[in-house]
C-alpha cells in the first residue's frame, strides 16, 4: 500500500506468514527533512503508527472471525472495512 499526502509518503507491506497471520512493514518518507520540520514529521509518524495499529487490530479481528465462520462468500467479510471493499468493487467495475 502507498499513501501520499502533503509532502509525506507512507508505504506498507503486509506479508502473509500463514493464512491467519501476517507481518506488517512500514516506511515513511518526507519531502522536508530539515530540523525545522522535525517536530511535524515526528507527529506525522505518531499518527501513522496509531492508524496502522488500529488497522492491524481490525484485520486481526476480521481474520479471526473468518476462521471461525461456518462459511463466507467474500474475501472481505469484515464490516469495519466495508467502505474500502465497496471502493475496490467500484474501481474493478469501472
Amino acid at each position: 500500500m502507498i499513501n501520499a499526502y502533503e509532502g509525506v509518503m507512507d508505504t506498507n507491506l503486509v506479508l502473509p506468514i500463514v493464512w491467519i497471520d501476517v507481518r506488517w512493514f512500514s516506511t515513511t518518507s518526507f519531502a522536508d527533512i530539515s530540523k525545522k520540520a522535525l517536530k511535524k514529521n515526528q507527529a506525522s509518524i505518531k499518527v501513522s503508527e496509531k492508524v496502522q495499529d488500529e488497522d492491524e487490530a481490525i484485520c486481526d479481528a476480521c481474520s479471526a472471525g473468518s476462521v471461525h465462520a461456518r462459511m463466507w462468500r467474500d474475501a472481505s467479510p469484515c464490516a469495519a472495512k466495508a467502505g474500502e471493499h465497496l471502493f475496490h468493487r467500484l474501481l474493478h467495475a469501472s
